[in-house]
């Protein structure tokens, strides 16, 4: 990664020059098409990412990449930090610390296949703090059935924020909870009858790790402090598999900017509103991004700079609550055909024998984790 630095002149013409090869694009950038590009920059030493994708149909959202983008960096001391592609439309870029200082601004430019230019404004890096406290309150939350109701951990965040530090924030929670299947594999029929001696238990247990889609906001601007006490984050309850065994949180607080917190106030209202966050889509709140190259053509998302402060939590056996969930797994007897009901589609089927004269046929959910969505590879952080 090269640094260059005071040539903002040259940093422009690089972008105009003919180091970018000439294109016929294929993309449809009119009003019906537009950009959007979003990243942040943390002072957080690590790979600093930028997304480029064009938006979709408000009634069909999916999430279109743009690749082959000239996508760089550039803080308010003239150093330019040019981004590779890593996944279709997705750009990113190593960054040391010594480059990552509170007080600092950070803009990003895209350069499109068809040689748009796409730039943000600058945006300052906050002061943050380290993230104070993360705890759960049991609450009792109405379910759609009348006079029930469901026993929940209800997370919240405190902020203290005393002294020279940012008055907005913004958090982001990932998920990670450990889950597995009924059983080892063991019997199963493909046509013929075979026993796994010993019985396998490699696809038995899974993780799974999501964000969370909802956006938490904080401002303290018109509070008599920095602080804030119990403000809500998400809640979880016994009915699905995420407390069955073992639950993680990573809570990430960032420390933004009042035109960051602008933004992202408003996607957080028009998420509630919407019943759930775009599907990576901004709808149509404008953010600070540009087209430099037809000013008439909006760019939508946004670009921030933030200081970072997270803590992971675990969670297991929490007293009060309640485990309910469905795990998946359907066992069943042999239908009055017997194995003559199953194909070569169907192969292999999965059986046991819960006792000496009995047999149950299992579906895949009861012998492969994987089938519900998680991986069998164990996350670094997870406990032995």
């Amino acid at each position: 990664m090269h640094q260059i630095k005071n040539i903002s002149v040259i940093f422009v013409l690089l972008l105009l020059s003919g180091c970018i090869k000439p294109y016929n694009p294929v993309i449809d950038s009119n009003s019906a098409n537009k950009y959007i590009v979003s990243g942040r920059v943390t002072n957080t030493e690590g790979w600093q990412e930028v997304d480029v994708s064009l938006s979709s149909p408000i009634g069909s959202p999916k999430y279109i990449p743009v690749s082959d983008c000239k996508v760089y960096i550039k803080d308010d001391k003239d150093n330019i930090f040019p981004l590779t592609e890593y996944e279709p439309g997705q750009y990113h870029v190593w960054m040391g610390k010594e480059y990552l200082t509170p007080g600092t601004s950070y803009m990003v430019m895209v350069v499109t296949p068809g040689r748009e230019i796409l730039s943000s404004g600058f945006d300052m890096m906050p002061p943050g703090l380290k993230l104070d406290s993360v705890y759960y309150l049991l609450k009792d939350l109405p379910t759609p059935n009348p006079g029930i109701n469901s026993r929940v951990m209800q997370f919240y965040v405190d902020l203290n924020a005393y002294g020279n530090y940012s008055q907005y924030y913004k958090y982001e929670v990932v998920e990670t909870w450990e889950y597995r299947a009924a059983h080892n594999a063991e019997y199963y029929y493909d046509g013929s009858f075979h026993k796994i001696d010993p019985p396998d238990s490699s696809h038995r247990v899974c993780w799974v790790t999501t964000s969370l889609k909802n956006i938490f906001t904080i401002s303290t601007k018109n509070l008599a402090q920095n602080t804030y006490k119990q403000y809500p984050l998400h809640f979880i309850d016994g009915y699905t598999s995420r407390l069955g065994i073992l639950y993680s949180m990573l809570v990430r607080q960032f420390a933004v900017s009042e035109m960051a917190y602008n933004y992202w106030e408003q996607m957080r209202i028009n998420s509630n509103e919407q019943g759930g966050l775009y599907e990576k889509q901004p709808l149509a709140i404008k953010g600070n991004l540009q087209n430099v190259s037809d000013p008439e053509k909006t760019v939508l998302g946004y670009f921030y700079a933030a200081s970072e402060s997270s803590r992971r939590y675990f969670y297991k056996d929490v007293p009060g609550i309640i485990l309910g969930f469905y795990n998946n797994c359907v066992e069943k007897g042999l239908g009055r055909m017997g194995w003559l009901e199953f194909s070569p589609d169907d192969y292999p089927v999965y059986y046991y024998y819960p006792t000496t004269y009995s047999i149950l046929i299992l579906t895949q959910e009861c012998v492969d984790c994987r089938i519900s969505g998680g991986t069998t590879v164990k996350p670094d952080f997870w406990p032995k």
